[in-house]
């Protein structure tokens, strides 16, 4: 009940002040990495997923691995992969986000060799690659997205965005590659459960925190046998 009132507090006065906020370029820092934030890209502060998601890859072995973010936003999770040794493509449905990120790279790594940034519809624009660790904090409202912003919410009114994922994974991962996914209680679960089971892929809990109101997962996916 608690929950409940927090979360209509939240959308009745947090969320248009927020919306405004996030009209103009912000800035975030995470262990010295600063970034530029633009509009229409998911800005860490706020959204609870990506620092439970940076939190989590603390405790991985990411040097001298090739990490793929997919749907990187800000790029956060691919600037502390690469921090910590690793090789990184990154990339994004938007051109917003990608901007961002090229100009982050510059800021904070200007002498990294070992990072790539795309523009490509999932995996679309991704040269073939085998990658050891993909990362993926996807939109998990089901509806159509009418604009660039949109993409960073919804996965299309029948999944289309986790029918295309679960398609092309198996091309860009490693047989012993690990892939995580984070998601939330405010989506479908079920729903994309079965879509990946419809591909031959089981999500399995790794690990879950209620942020505030909102209980956040992480699920690694692995290839049904």
């Amino acid at each position: 009940m608690l929950d409940r009132l927090h979360k209509k507090a939240y959308d009745v006065l947090v969320q248009p002040f927020l919306k405004h906020y996030l009209k103009k370029e912000r800035w975030f820092t995470y262990e010295n990495i600063k970034l530029k934030i633009y509009p229409g890209v998911f800005h860490p502060a706020y959204f609870f997923s990506t620092i439970f998601f940076a939190e989590f890859i603390q405790n991985l072995d990411l040097k001298n691995k090739k990490v793929c973010e997919v749907g990187a936003g800000s790029g956060l999770l691919s600037f502390i992969a690469l921090k910590r040794g690793a090789t990184v493509f990154s990339f994004d449905i938007s051109s917003t986000a990608i901007n961002g990120i090229n100009e982050n790279l510059q800021n904070n790594f200007p002498e990294a060799k070992n990072f790539s940034v795309y523009l490509s519809d999932l995996f679309d624009s991704v040269p073939e690659n085998k990658f050891d660790l993909i990362l993926i904090n996807p939109p998990y409202f089901f509806n159509d997205p009418h604009d660039e912003g949109a993409f960073a919410w919804y996965c299309g009114k029948n999944g289309e965005y986790f029918m295309k994922l679960f398609t092309q994974l198996g091309a860009y991962s490693m047989p012993s590659a690990q892939i995580f996914m984070s998601l939330a209680d405010n989506c479908d679960l079920e729903r994309i459960k079965a879509i990946a089971k419809k591909h031959n892929y089981l999500l399995n809990l790794v690990t879950e925190k209620k942020i505030k109101w909102e209980k956040n997962f992480i699920f690694k996916v692995t290839k049904e046998t």
